[in-house]
């Protein structure tokens, strides 16, 4: 066991750092109370002792990174051009549970993805220390097992159970059905996918969290299985707005007993039992009904148990959640509680003695914005570890980004929490960080990052200096808007924006997203976030990195590296977006005093940002649509599927969901090519063509914007193949673009 422990180790780190076999000496074990490991060199060898496969991975990273001769990361890896002759790098972790992932990044970053992806997925978990992650893939292949034991056909099943790109919110019981469902080829090829996935993961040690069964169960359950106790669920959000919920089997009843039994008897058979099971009753305003919660979580933990007496069950901890009366009901020493967001601990009196997880939720829906406050993490130690605050049973760490393909500055830096109880020295990690990234040291990194460290991943402030946006910034997707009918100052709107000059009115929106681009936004005068959910206002002056894309520049033309071409399209994808929000408002005052010359001026500004910023994407492959298309084709064997599967990849970026979805509309956007240059620009495009219309008193057209999301959607992919520019060449363009417009004229 000792050496095939070993030997996956040694394979995992060859696979990050490019060395033979023969420059590398591993040995894994035995496992103490704590996870550790120790790397260091002699006479051109690296020797690494861990405490397990995972951590010796990690230990490899941490050791590239601390000697600054290589760096692991999404955006790229670079392997040590040669050993430092003697270097020592050691680390105990004080987290017994290090996990990773929301359970919506299965929507948000891998459904499409294939096996390539995820073994460079899963060495990226490994390296960062992860030994636990929420897992979907495959998982509805346990359904389609479980309910055919309760009267439904297999084709009933597949045509409920949504496309991968959904499927993390049916397992989250927020949507019952959509579109077409699946095919029983998709859910066997990514069942087979999962058997390659778990494998890899075992011998890495990081455990999956599965979904266990909460009591969703298809549509007519009652009807086919009489006795059985359905609470209908209403719509999702607190039943306001969004798809229908799918029916919920009371849990406290004999029914409930028989259907769990089946479930996990289908996990077992197909994939075995991991031993964590994720379960979040009536997640985001379910409803009981005549139920209480202590029953129904009793319930849910006996057949948890009843399945799998190793078990581990795994809850979220943010809105209230976990209730008191939850934890009162349960074995907590079996409840691991994910807060989240870092702060509900706190209010619940670090829950009580429940082993709990401390969090960040640094993104929504995978967008792409700079956006993450480094110094309250570098900062984390001081509270879990001081001895002021009071924290509870605290045993781990957990990322849950809803995308996680984005930030990998804060990506690493919260999981190098992972090995200290220490706060972390934020000057010499950036200056450690840079070079090992980069393969160099250069005035021009150095001063990229100390710009983007202060206004992109700063703590948040709110810029005095920038307009106030419109009381009414979102336009309702769901209903045609008739310019004709508006003036100045008035959109339609399905929610109300903060204000700029508000504070309190960002609470709720800053702690989790940046501010989206104005570019994905439905298109109006007033725009300033694309989602429903972040702040409406940049955090700092739209201008202000400039200079870190400057410094990029210089320190590209001194040397490249993977991870330096993935930042300069990065961050000058995120000055372009910056300046839009400079031109909007020209184009506004422009229309506001029926200057046809001056909006058609700023207009064509606004267009030409746009193709700018689109070509600048295309230079790498993490900021193409095509990327994530192609994935979604990979995962279909038939016409039919590939154009399904990609139909609803490109929907989950938009409307998200059919028409009653449209509080979600562009909750996932990306700054991708082919989405900025085809579908953004598109509307756009359309919008300045009616608002022209209103100037020059001829005729305008109500725009139903879900129809036009739906025909973007459902067509074809025609768009012509076209060679990747430079990534150098391009920031130089959107450099000289924004600084020749300094203030977007």
């Amino acid at each position: 066991m000792t050496t095939n422990r070993a030997a996956a180790a040694l394979a995992g780190i060859r696979r990050l750092s490019g060395l033979p076999a023969e420059r590398i000496d591993v040995t894994v074990g035995p496992a103490g109370a704590a996870d550790a490991f120790e790397a260091t060199t002699a006479d051109g060898i690296l020797r690494i002792d861990a405490t397990t496969p995972g951590v010796a991975l990690a230990a490899y990273a941490q050791f590239a990174r601390r000697t600054r001769t290589g760096s692991v990361s999404r955006s790229g890896i670079r392997g040590p051009a040669e050993l430092p002759a003697a270097a020592t790098v050691a680390a105990t972790s004080p987290y017994q549970r290090r996990v990773a992932y929301n359970i919506t990044v299965g929507g948000y970053t891998t459904p499409f993805f294939g096996w390539d992806e995820w073994e460079r997925e899963l060495d990226l978990l490994a390296a960062s220390g992860i030994n636990a992650a929420h897992i979907t893939l495959g998982q509805e292949a346990v359904w389609l097992h479980a309910f055919q034991q309760f009267g439904y056909t297999e084709s009933e099943l597949l045509r409920w159970i949504v496309p991968p790109s959904h499927q993390a919110w049916q397992w989250l019981n927020n949507v019952e059905h959509f579109g077409d469902g699946t095919t029983r080829g998709i859910v066997e090829r990514r069942v087979d996918l999962a058997h390659q996935v778990f494998a890899r993961m075992a011998e890495l040690e990081i455990t999956p969290i599965l979904p266990g069964f909460s009591g969703t169960v298809p549509p007519g359950f009652a009807e086919r299985n009489p006795g059985s106790e359905i609470v209908p669920q209403g719509l999702w959000f607190i039943d306001l707005a969004g798809p229908r919920r799918p029916d919920w089997l009371r849990t406290d009843t004999a029914e409930y007993a028989k259907v769990a039994e089946a479930f996990y008897g289908a996990q077992r058979d197909l994939f075995g039992l991991s031993g964590w099971w994720a379960v979040d009753l009536l997640h985001e305003g379910g409803k009981i009904g005549d139920s209480t919660l202590a029953a129904a979580a009793r319930a849910v933990e006996d057949a948890m148990r009843t399945a799998d007496a190793g078990y581990t069950w795994v809850v979220q901890g943010w809105g209230g959640n976990p209730q008191p009366e939850l934890l009162d009901a349960l074995d907590t020493s079996r409840l691991l509680v994910l807060d989240l967001v870092g702060e509900h601990w706190q209010k619940m009196n670090g829950y009580d003695g429940t082993p709990w997880a401390y969090g960040i939720l640094p993104n929504y829906g995978g967008r792409t914005s700079l956006y993450g406050d480094v110094e309250a993490i570098a900062a984390t130690p001081a509270t879990l570890f001081g001895d002021t605050e009071p924290v509870g049973n605290l045993v781990g760490i957990t990322d849950m980004a809803e995308g996680v393909a984005n930030n990998p500055v804060v990506w690493d830096l919260f999981h190098d929490l992972a090995w200290t109880t220490e706060p972390i020295d934020l000057d010499a990690w950036f200056e450690e960080w840079v070079e090992a990234r980069y393969g160099q040291s250069t005035e021009g990194a150095t001063a990229a990052w100390r710009v983007l460290r202060t206004h992109a991943y700063g703590p948040w402030r709110v810029d005095e200096t920038a307009p106030t946006p419109k009381e009414t910034a979102l336009v309702g997707i769901g209903q045609p808007v008739d310019i004709a009918t508006l003036d100045a100052t008035t959109v339609p709107a399905i929610f109300e924006a903060p204000h700029a000059d508000d504070p309190d009115a960002f609470a709720a929106f800053v702690v989790y997203a940046g501010t989206d681009s104005v570019v994905a936004a439905v298109p109006s005068l007033g725009a300033n976030q694309a989602g429903m959910v972040g702040p409406r206002v940049l955090p700092y002056p739209a201008d202000a990195l400039r200079p870190a894309l400057a410094g990029l520049i210089a320190a590209a033309e001194a040397g490249r590296s993977p991870s330096l071409d993935h930042d300069l399209v990065d961050v000058a994808r995120q000055v372009l977006a910056d300046h839009a929000r400079l031109v909007l408002p020209r184009i506004s005052a422009a229309f506001d005093a029926g200057d046809v010359g001056a909006f058609d001026t700023g207009t064509a500004t606004f267009l030409e940002l746009i193709d700018l910023q689109d070509a600048t994407l295309h230079a790498h492959p993490a900021f193409r649509l095509e990327t994530w298309l192609d994935g979604a084709r990979a995962l279909g064997a038939t016409p039919q599927e590939r154009a399904h599967l990609v139909e609803w990849g490109k929907r989950l970026l938009t409307s998200w969901g059919a028409r009653e979805s449209t509080m979600l509309t562009e909750y996932g956007n990306r700054d991708w090519s082919g989405l900025v240059g085809g579908y953004y620009r598109q509307r756009w495009a359309l919008w300045f063509q009616q608002l022209r219309n209103v100037l020059t008193g001829a005729p305008t057209t109500p725009i139903d914007w879900y129809a036009v999301a739906e025909a973007w959607v459902t067509a074809e992919d025609s768009s012509p193949e076209r060679p990747a520019a430079d990534a150098l060449e391009q920031a130089r363009a959107a450099l000289t673009f924004v600084t020749s417009r300094p203030d977007g004229t």
